[in-house]
């Protein structure tokens, strides 16, 4: 009864750290998305910028990669240890640091999310099979002119300028949107319908099409083709 009780315990406790821990992440990823702090996101933003303008100088991309991971481990060894230090020393106020829990996942957490894990598992596999065999009309032309401007784009911007531009949009669209969330609400939404009356207009004509009877191979008339005997 006492392992029991002393599991239950920890596993509540690895619950309770992942979920602080995931909701610390995606606070901050919120923050520098949103530029709630403008400073922070200034920063992050001319690190990628730079980043991106060294690989189009001709460094590789994993090299600039490395060099920013690199970066980032080093400013943060230095900015845990040296507050942590400084607090210490009462030169600043101490502050907690964020831990990282031994436990992201725990079964509890699997076990209560399963059906939706197995709900949308089976969703994806759905939209995939039918995709690939061409089952979902509308589908299938929505990814085939999704895919068309992904190559074209690509082709246009190659695979950095690509990047850089879903970089620069993850930074300017996320505050656009929250900006003039109406305004976007209602283009978005006449958009849809766009889109959706092109689809309808593509699949009736496509349906108009295999109604349509083939036309009979008319027979040649007699003697044609055959050459003309001259007397």
């Amino acid at each position: 009864v006492q392992r029991g009780a002393g599991r239950a315990t920890a596993s509540a406790r690895m619950a309770k750290e992942s979920n602080e821990f995931a909701e610390l992440i995606a606070g901050k990823a919120k923050k520098v998305i949103l530029w709630q702090d403008p400073v922070f996101s200034g920063v992050t933003f001319a690190i990628g910028l730079a980043g991106f303008l060294f690989m189009g100088v001709g460094y590789p991309s994993v090299t600039v990669v490395a060099y920013g991971l690199l970066l980032y481990t080093l400013v943060r060894f230095a900015y845990r240890h040296g507050t942590t230090m400084l607090g210490e020393l009462n030169v600043i106020e101490k502050r907690t640091q964020p831990r990282t829990p031994e436990t992201f996942v725990t079964v509890e957490d699997v076990q209560a999310s399963l059906p939706a894990i197995v709900d949308g598992l089976n969703r994806a596999l759905h939209a995939a099979g039918s995709l690939m065999l061409a089952d979902d009309a509308g589908l299938a032309l929505k990814w085939m002119a999704g895919l068309y401007a992904l190559a074209l784009t690509s082709r246009m911007l190659g695979s950095t300028g690509l990047f850089f531009l879903v970089f620069v949009c993850a930074f300017t669209l996320p505050k656009g949107y929250e900006t003039k969330k109406t305004e976007v609400d209602a283009a978005m939404a006449r958009g849809f319908v766009m889109v959706e009356d092109l689809s309808s207009a593509t699949m009736d004509k496509l349906k108009e099409w295999r109604k349509m009877p083939l036309e009979p191979k008319h027979a040649k008339p007699a003697g044609a083709g055959e050459p003309t005997k001259v007397d």
